[in-house]
């Protein structure tokens, strides 16, 4: 008896051997391959010492704990700093910054501390359709090649799970970073459309100008930086207020003041934040300098790095930057001959006001010509020179009609779209609407494909649609603010009125 159940049982043992070798011959013929979300930074948190009682998480931590540790450490010092004892307020920033941050730092070979990380999550689920899509997080501070070598991983168990032969990614801002190194590494055996939306794929001008030390704080850049990203709240009522907050503060000069007390702050202090701070943490991290364009890095390199006690990391540096980034253009036109690619870029945001390249045009975080691989881009609020001809001449029409951005010199210029006034990654029921065509298109469509998604669009975001671009003059063009609501519309006009009656009349006056 003993026998015939040892017999039983090692035949049941056996045969669950093989249930997953038959569930990943089962072909799936639902017609939809599975999408994997390449999420942007911040997607997974990074923990100091995960799972123990001493956990904490670094990045990104909760706020108010984040908020309050830094007023106790900052309000006791202003005094100091009023009195222009800066080293005082300086010991007092950097440690704080220290403290919360530091853990983050990489080594010289661009490893993290072994209780540093942050905790993977596998995919199990066999669910998939347009309704679902695997989440791909990852520790933002690592080798994008690290993260791409995951993917790998991760692409291999969904498809046996779902039972199908390729997959479809869908990368928002770093996660195109993610994406291009699998790409470069990989290649397109298991993929079957790719999405790029606002993705640094050849960098951002904040990361290359930081890196290298250029640091600027713009008023005007500051207060359109405050004002575009104004649409993107969700209450009329408090778009208003902030509005009229903003240009109020601006009209009576409080701005200007302190900025002006902020460039005092930085001329005493900035040599020390990077040296005590910001390269030792953020200069260590790979998957910041992945954001660095061409044009800065090997300067960048010069302020950030040391060639003797981080070789490894350098080495890491280098191969992603002239491995993926250099040759963004050449692995897009490789992989577009087995793949539908689709890349999406913001325009016409302020970006980031502490760079002297703030009038790039942008979404608010990536410039639209790092964002599109190439475009030819007027500065922020202006138009093209005029009698500007199109740069490349390949028979179709690719200048936006508000004179703003000339598409054809960038890798995929025919599909390639730009949404004007889409902030960073910011996203509605429109732009779900144009990815679900996108990923249920069996052929690769065109920026001339569809009237109602043409290659230039505006965001609409009270209707949570796309219009066409106008075709505005320069002056149009220079006054016309993000879609605010109605509501907003109305208030900013009154305000204006009033602001433009005072105005007046102390010139008379």
């Amino acid at each position: 008896m003993k026998k015939t159940l040892s017999i039983i049982l090692s035949i049941i043992l056996t045969a669950t051997l093989f249930v997953p070798a038959f569930a990943a011959e089962e072909k799936c013929d639902c017609g939809f391959n599975p999408v994997i979300y390449v999420a942007a930074l911040g997607s997974a948190t990074v923990y100091e010492n995960p799972g123990a009682e001493n956990e904490k998480a670094l990045f990104r931590p909760e706020t108010m704990p984040l908020v309050t540790e830094a007023v106790s450490v900052i309000l006791p010092v202003i005094p100091a700093l009023v009195a222009g004892n800066f080293d005082k307020f300086g010991d007092a920033l950097i440690g704080f910054v220290n403290s919360a941050f530091g853990a983050l730092a990489l080594d010289g070979d661009g490893n993290s501390k072994e209780n540093v990380y942050a905790p993977e999550e596998y995919p199990t689920d066999a669910n998939h359709g347009i309704e679902y899509s695997y989440y791909f997080g990852y520790d933002f501070r690592l080798d994008p090649y690290t993260h791409a070598d995951r993917l790998y991983k991760d692409i291999q168990t969904i498809k046996e799970l779902t039972g199908h032969d390729k997959v479809q990614l869908k990368a928002s801002s770093m996660g195109g970073v993610v994406t291009m190194a699998y790409l470069e590494r990989y290649g397109t055996e298991d993929i079957e459309t790719v999405i790029f939306q606002n993705c640094p794929i050849q960098g951002t001008a904040v990361a290359g100008e930081l890196f290298c030390r250029r640091f600027e704080i713009n008023k005007d850049a500051l207060l359109n930086y405050a004002l575009d990203a104004i649409p993107s709240l969700e209450q009329d009522f408090l778009q208003g207020f902030l509005y009229g907050l903003a240009t109020a503060l601006d009209d009576v000069g409080v701005w200007s003041l302190l900025l002006s007390m902020a460039d005092v702050i930085v001329e005493n202090l900035l040599d020390r934040v990077y040296d005590e701070a910001l390269i030792p943490i953020f200069g260590t991290l790979p998957g910041i300098w992945s954001f660095v364009p061409h044009e800065y890095y090997e300067e960048a390199k010069t302020v950030m790095v040391n060639e003797e006690t981080q070789a490894g990391l350098i080495e890491k540096l280098d191969a992603y930057h002239y491995n993926v980034q250099v040759n963004a253009e050449e692995i897009l036109n490789e992989a577009n001959k087995d793949v539908k690619i689709y890349i999406v870029a913001g325009y016409d945001i302020q970006r980031t006001p502490l760079v002297t390249a703030h009038k790039n045009t942008s979404d608010g975080t990536v410039d639209t010509k790092y964002a599109s691989v190439g475009a030819v881009t007027a500065d922020i609020r202006s138009t093209l020179p005029e009698g500007y001809t199109q740069a490349v001449n390949d028979g179709h029409n690719h200048i936006s009609p508000d004179f703003c951005i000339d598409a054809s010199a960038t890798a995929l210029p025919e599909q390639t779209w730009f949404i004007k006034d889409m902030l960073h990654c910011t996203t509605h029921e429109g732009h779900d609407r144009f990815y679900e065509l996108i990923l249920t298109s069996e052929e690769q469509f065109y920026v001339d494909t569809y009237e109602e998604y043409p290659q230039f669009m505006q965001n609409n975001i009270p209707d949570m649609r796309f219009d066409k671009v106008e075709n505005l003059t320069a002056t149009e063009i220079f006054k016309n603010q993000p879609n605010f609501t109605n509501f907003v519309k109305m208030l900013r006009s009154f305000i204006d009125t009033i602001k433009n009656f005072f105005r007046n009349l102390f010139v008379k006056a």
